[in-house]
């Protein structure tokens, strides 16, 4: 009801946010089960946290490329049991492939990306072994250039 209380139509509802609301009836041990299966921000290697996007019909993590360098795994959440779907994104914040199998992608989707974002973007650095480069939250140029 307080959530509502102010609300005069329904575009005022579409305004406000009841997570707050809804997190103030949790008692602490179910906040922090609840941050634990449905994080709001997952870490990544390049030690940034990035907001999961609970919006879709599965939960999504838009992260650059170059922040998952060295990751072997798909990040996720339900205890382990849910994998994220990856939206891994170009220098320009834009999805450049969208997987749930981060291994795999490294293993045989990750070449021909990366041929084409050297192309589009040849001041970052593209290296050919992502699990044994270093991560990075700002995409950056290239080192020693």
């Amino acid at each position: 009801a307080a959530w509502c209380a102010d609300a005069r139509a329904r575009a005022d509802l579409a305004r406000t946010d009841p997570l707050p609301l809804l997190q103030g009836q949790l008692s602490w041990q179910e906040r922090q089960l609840l941050d634990a299966w449905a994080p709001e921000r997952i870490a990544v290697p390049s030690g940034s946290r990035i907001r999961v996007d609970y919006a879709g019909e599965r939960p999504v993590l838009a992260v650059r490329i170059q922040e998952l360098f060295g990751a072997r795994a798909t990040p996720c959440i339900a205890g382990g049991n849910e994998a994220v779907l990856l939206h891994l994104l170009a220098p320009n914040q834009r999805p450049a492939q969208v997987t749930d199998d981060l291994a795999s992608f490294w293993a045989n989707t990750y070449p021909t990306v990366r041929k084409e974002l050297r192309g589009r973007y040849p001041k970052h650095d593209w290296p050919e072994d992502p699990l044994a480069a270093e991560p990075r939250a700002r995409p950056g140029r290239k080192r020693g250039k």
